[in-house]
């Protein structure tokens, strides 16, 4: 029997992706995986309309990133996770890819990663994630980690509101093995487009370094509520 994926997707308010990404799911993968979405009480429809789509798992979560996908990968039947952002636009096949050489456990893998929109500042951010240091990874290029590996590195550390991402791919590197595949995942810009590109890539970078100087978690979250009030 060939392995499989428990695709975890943390959402809030997203009736506007959610059923182009359930197509593209199903569209684009070689296997039958199992799809999960961990809503954190969305009120526009999102929860209400999954509750009605077929071959998905729905379940509810206090909204946090790190807590909904902690919650997923709780409930996951495949031992492969596959932590997904529900805007993204995946390659074809991209199962098979995640799923190939797996005689390691003590893996992350991650795509290369591409804006929806061309823009120099943002060209120059996904350039730089065809190189394999920590520096250089994020969430949007979606995490790929055996459970049992995932356990062992603390799951997603929900002491953080922001930012949960680099710290599990800061462990991957230090007690595993962290995979970049050439293939590419399409993201979303819509939230630098929202809060304007250099702001926002300026923001991206502080917190880069808050984490890589080891901040305590209450001071990262501090500063991430501090940008978004103004």
């Amino acid at each position: 029997m060939s392995e499989k994926l428990s695709i975890i997707i943390p959402v809030y308010n997203e009736i506007n992706h959610v059923r182009s990404l359930i197509k593209q799911l199903r569209l684009k993968s070689k296997n039958r995986n199992e799809i999960i979405f961990v809503d954190g009480n969305s009120n526009d429809g999102t929860k209400e309309f999954l509750d009605k789509s077929k071959d998905v798992v729905v379940v509810n979560s206090k909204k946090s990133r790190s807590i909904q996908m902690n919650t997923g990968a709780g409930i996951a039947s495949n031992k492969w996770l596959y932590f997904l952002h529900v805007d993204s636009i995946l390659p074809n096949h991209f199962d098979s890819f995640l799923l190939k050489n797996l005689m390691n456990k003590n893996i992350l893998k991650c795509f290369q990663l591409k804006f929806d929109k061309n823009n120099f500042l943002l060209n120059i951010a996904s350039y730089g994630t065809k190189y394999n240091i920590a520096w250089c990874r994020g969430g949007d290029q979606s995490v790929f980690i055996n459970k049992s590996f995932f356990g062992q590195l603390g799951k997603f550390d929900e002491r953080y509101l922001i930012a949960e991402d680099l710290v599990m791919f800061r462990k991957a590197y230090k007690y595993g093995k962290v995979i970049i595949l050439p293939e590419k995942i399409i993201t979303s810009s819509r939230k630098f487009l929202e809060n304007g590109i250099f702001r926002t890539q300026l923001h991206h970078i502080i917190i880069r370094f808050l984490i890589f100087l080891d901040f305590s978690p209450n001071k990262i979250n501090s500063y991430a509520a501090r940008i978004k009030n103004k």
